[in-house]
């Protein structure tokens, strides 16, 4: 209790040291230091809130909202009205709750249509209950996959018919709403046709139309003939020439060094699609196909006659031809290759640059030809040329300075700004001090440097380890006067402080302390 009442009697007399303005500011600091503390609390204790719905519907936005109003639950609207977000503690319990109360669709609905009674439903109801769920079914597999937000399929599915000619095949129509910045290539477009036709029967591949939000057929290159559209034709043309150029330069690196050759492939490819039937007769080749024999007896001479017609088959093939799409035609493949360099004959130096021997370019020729499949019957062509390679000198690693220059642009600003922090937390800490232990010392101990300070209040504010070394006022004669112009002659940023201090001395009452010479 004496230490408590003791530390209390301490701060105050402290408190009481301090003049009106480190009053005010020291109040101004544990202010704000208070109202900190304070609003970090309260953002401590916000929880999160997480999405609980997205994508809505305005109908089904609305009743979820009203829902949420009845128990008392703060929402947030994001994204138009379409997302619902609600405390993180309580999505999973708000989910499970409004799915059961049938408040918002749990996404479209599957074959779970007939999980209820069907009982009076006619024969054309079952059959619209079954393309709902088939399509819900198909919408929840395409939704899974990714960069899809939502999907909707439509099908047409045709009655049976008796007459062939009056059996039409069954349509779909996919409309998907693509992500922010998703992008389906071919492939996966015609992954979704696949699925589609897939699962519905009779369906083909073509008679899949996929569409994005903005209306944009995704699936007009898919339908296309085998030929492709010309896009297609050119990205695998680039893709044969890319294969075939990494096989041959991963095979000539190992064996020349890392970028010791360039190599370059040129294809043509043929996407005319051709269908020949030819049919062979081949009269060398017979089988007896059928074979009639008649006897006559003539009664009068009772000779008899015989007669025999035999039919032969000729051997026929019959041939149906399809031609190859994408197939190569030809191919021109360049190739630069480096040569050797030996050391200097002295040891030091550059070294000296000797070309490949023919009998090493004919080497190269035959793998690199091996590699990529040449032919010379179908027109091939490969040339190998050996120049030597320009030594192109890397700025940044000849220049070390360009490293630091990078560094110091990358990182300066980060630390020069973690260093004027430190220091202005310092300098604030430093400062706190100071008001606390009764700061102004400074400028008394001006005043008593140049004679210019009462004794009176030097006493209260001056610690007793200074007050030993002072002297008293000295008597203002003209020596004296003399030796302080002299001096501020001398020191006049230390007489502007002097002066200062005796500023923020004075009291704001009114009342200035007494000074010497007044």
């Amino acid at each position: 209790m004496d230490s408590f009442n003791s530390m209390t009697a301490n701060l105050k007399a402290r408190l009481g040291e301090l003049s009106f303005n480190q009053k005010v500011l020291l109040g101004v600091v544990a202010t704000a230091s208070i109202i900190s503390v304070a609003v970090f609390s309260l953002w401590l204790q916000k929880e999160d809130m997480a999405v609980l719905y997205s994508n809505l519907d305005p109908e089904d936005a609305n009743a979820a909202l009203e829902e949420l109003a009845k128990q008392d639950i703060p929402t947030e609207l994001k994204n138009g009205g379409s997302t619902i977000m609600v405390p993180e503690s309580m999505v999973a319990r708000l989910r499970i709750e409004l799915a059961g109360a049938g408040v918002v669709a749990n996404g479209p609905i599957g074959f779970e249509i007939f999980d209820g009674k069907q009982y009076g439903l006619t024969e054309f109801l079952q059959n619209v209950n079954f393309k709902r769920a088939l399509e819900g079914e198909m919408t929840k597999s395409i939704e899974t996959l990714q960069g899809i937000q939502s999907a909707r399929v439509h099908l047409v599915l045709p009655q049976p018919s008796i007459f062939k000619k009056g059996d039409s095949g069954a349509t779909a129509s996919v409309v998907l709403r693509l992500g922010r910045g998703a992008r389906l290539n071919e492939s996966q477009i015609a992954g979704i046709q696949a699925l589609v036709a897939g699962s519905v029967e009779d369906l083909d591949i073509d008679a899949v139309t996929v569409i994005d939000q903005s209306g944009k057929v995704l699936s007009a290159s898919a339908q296309d003939d085998d030929t492709g559209r010309t896009e297609s034709q050119l990205g695998l043309r680039k893709e044969v020439e890319d294969y075939l150029t990494e096989k041959a330069t991963s095979m000539l690196d190992k064996a020349l060094g890392q970028g010791r050759s360039i190599v370059r492939v040129d294809a043509t490819l043929n996407f005319e699609k051709l269908t020949r039937e030819r049919e062979i007769y081949d009269p060398a080749s017979t089988v007896v196909r059928s074979e009639v024999r008649n006897e006559e007896t003539d009664p009068s001479t009772g000779g008899t006659s015989e007669n025999s017609t035999t039919n032969y088959e000729i051997n026929r093939t019959v041939e149906h031809i399809v031609g190859q799409i994408g197939g190569i035609s030809t191919l021109s493949v360049s190739v630069f290759v480096d040569g050797h360099y030996e050391p200097a004959a002295d040891g030091g130096g550059e070294p000296t640059y000797k070309p490949l021997t023919e009998d090493e370019l004919g080497q190269l020729r035959r793998i690199v030809q091996t590699a990529v499949g040449l032919n010379a019957v179908r027109g091939d062509q490969i040339e190998i040329v050996n120049m030597q390679f320009r030594q192109v000198e890397d700025p940044l690693s000849a220049n070390p300075l360009t490293d630091w220059m990078g560094l110091v642009t990358e990182y300066g600003g980060k630390v020069l700004l973690l260093v004027l922090l430190a220091v202005m937390a310092i300098s604030l800490r430093r400062s706190l001090g100071r008001l606390v232990a009764g700061g102004g010392t400074a400028g008394a101990k001006g005043a008593v440097a140049v004679g210019r300070t009462g004794a009176g209040a030097r006493a209260a504010a001056v610690p007793e380890v200074e007050a030993e070394h002072f002297d008293g006022i000295p008597e203002l004669n003209d020596q004296v006067m003399g030796d302080i112009r002299d001096y501020a002659a001398d020191n006049p940023e230390r007489v502007a402080e002097v002066i200062q201090s005796w500023v923020r001395e004075i009291d704001l009452s009114g009342a200035g302390r007494e000074t010497v010479g007044n």
